[in-house]
């Protein structure tokens, strides 16, 4: 990868928008709100214009990680009943003819090693890359998302000075992978274990900048109440896919619902509804910086 970086904004397309998330906590349980075991979520497309081969009749079993806001808008699987990756799971649902999603909650680094079992299809904000095609099926991209560098409000770092920094990183996170291969900063970057404490250290003064998805930057942000920002991202050119165990029989029919849903606009109805009023800022207005 060249240490010079494109200049690109995040863009929300129809065809492939424009963000992970952990958590040390383990369970399971069913998250229904609707008649339609969908919470509330306002599901589109033709129910059974896919099928799917699912863990249990009728419904859909989805692994992710909580909390995630905006995605997943609860604390637990019982209390979700919203949020853009929640909705996009029960369309899919919706369009291979079931009646319910259940989700199994994971803590990031079970989720992202590829050995959970049980489940039908996972989100949680995950980026698709060549080494996790090696542990996962992947479709296509359903958002597509940058690196965003957050510090306290008054930091003066900037692109030119952040290698200089001491930065925190999510394990496990393509974060982590991008500071330690292109950024290359002075000293070695500090690795947490969860977004939330990565933010904590981060207001404690325990690291200079964090660097993980723009988004999720935006919404830890945003709950800082004014003491963060986001003072920059880079442009990786990659983007979210809904994972399935390797070789899933799933595959091909998830990867052609997402194509429909970013044809028929419930991409970026998800997002316009979901995600915008999380972040609190539109993502395109974050300064894309540049490594020189």
């Amino acid at each position: 990868m060249k240490k010079k970086l494109s200049h690109a904004a995040v863009t929300v397309t129809v065809a492939a928008l424009t963000l992970t998330a952990c958590s040390s906590q383990t369970d399971a349980g069913t998250s229904k709100g609707s008649a339609s075991g969908f919470g509330d979520c306002k599901v589109t497309g033709k129910p059974g214009s896919i099928k799917l081969r699912t863990q249990k009749p009728d419904t859909l079993t989805v692994s992710t990680v909580l909390p995630n806001p905006g995605w997943w808008n609860g604390t637990s699987p019982e209390t979700v009943k919203s949020g853009f990756e929640y909705c996009l799971a029960a369309d899919i649902a919706h369009r291979a003819g079931l009646k319910s999603v259940q989700l199994k909650n994971l803590a990031w680094d079970q989720y992202i090693s590829g050995t959970a079992t049980g489940y039908d299809i996972g989100m949680a904000s995950t980026t698709i890359t060549d080494e996790r095609k090696k542990v996962f099926d992947f479709s296509r991209q359903y958002f597509s998302s940058n690196l965003g560098v957050a510090t306290k409000k008054d930091s003066k770092i900037t692109a030119d000075s952040i290698r200089d920094a001491k930065i925190g990183v999510l394990q496990g996170n393509i974060g982590a992978q991008w500071v330690a291969d292109v950024l290359k900063p002075t000293s070695k970057a500090a690795t947490f274990q969860s977004q939330a404490d990565m933010f904590t250290a981060l207001n404690a003064g325990q690291v200079d900048a964090v660097v993980t998805d723009t988004t999720l930057a935006l919404t830890s942000v945003k709950a800082s109440a004014g003491a963060l920002t986001v003072r920059g991202q880079f442009a990786l050119n990659q983007g979210y896919g809904i994972v399935m165990p390797l070789h899933s029989k799933n595959t091909t029919a998830v990867d052609k619902a997402v194509g429909q849903m970013a044809s028929d606009g419930t991409l970026k109805a998800l997002a316009a509804e979901f995600l915008e009023p999380t972040f609190g800022v539109n993502p395109n207005s974050v300064p894309v910086w540049s490594l020189t």
